[in-house]
């Protein structure tokens, strides 16, 4: 199992405690917007997005794509970092107190994404798409393991996806597939007492 260096900045802690933030990256993670025009999209204004895009961009979350002069003033767009969500084993060294807020969150898009897909009927549109999920009962050692294969799987996901990214700006991105990738691995609440 590969050890990764990275540590989780606290300030990319702060910035994804706040709900708006949270919204402002599934936004830029489907597209590369500028403040101003998530605004509309996410009915709030745009010094309050302005603000927290530029906390996103502090922390490291966000590229900045391109800027363009917009009535004598400067706009920016922005595309999230394929690290920006949480999940990454590193997490579980945040507070407690800020981990449960920030994983709700995370469901809560994760789950409306599947949701729309499955209203969609994109969910199963391709014959190869995966939705797999089984309980299992593991000792210390094989839920180690566990999360060895998902660090390990999660980095050749993203890689994946960087080398896409390169193909598609090539291609100007004609053959792009949206898509989520989502794993878990949790302990399960204890049985209700009957």
């Amino acid at each position: 199992m590969k050890e990764r260096e990275e540590k989780i900045d606290q300030r990319m802690v702060r910035a994804l405690a706040h709900p708006l933030r949270v919204r402002i990256l599934e936004i830029l993670t489907e597209r590369v917007a500028s403040p101003n025009g998530m605004s509309e999209t996410l009915g709030a204004g745009l010094t309050d997005v302005a603000y927290h895009t530029r906390t996103l961009d502090r922390c490291g979350c966000l590229d900045l794509v391109r800027t363009a002069r917009k009535r004598g003033a400067t706009e920016h767009f922005y595309k999230a970092q394929p690290r920006a969500f949480i999940g990454d084993r590193n997490w579980r060294s945040v507070p407690r107190s800020v981990r449960g807020a920030v994983t709700a969150a995370s469901l809560d898009t994760y789950m409306d994404k599947a949701i729309a897909a499955l209203e969609a009927g994109t969910i199963d549109e391709c014959d190869d798409s995966a939705l797999f999920w089984t309980p299992l009962l593991v000792d210390t050692i094989g839920w180690e393991e566990i999360n060895g294969i998902v660090d390990d799987s999660t980095d050749e996901i993203l890689a994946a996806e960087t080398r896409s990214r390169r193909r598609l700006r090539k291609t100007g991105g004609t053959d792009a597939i949206s898509t989520i990738f989502g794993v878990s691995h949790f302990e399960t609440a204890p049985p209700r007492p009957k």
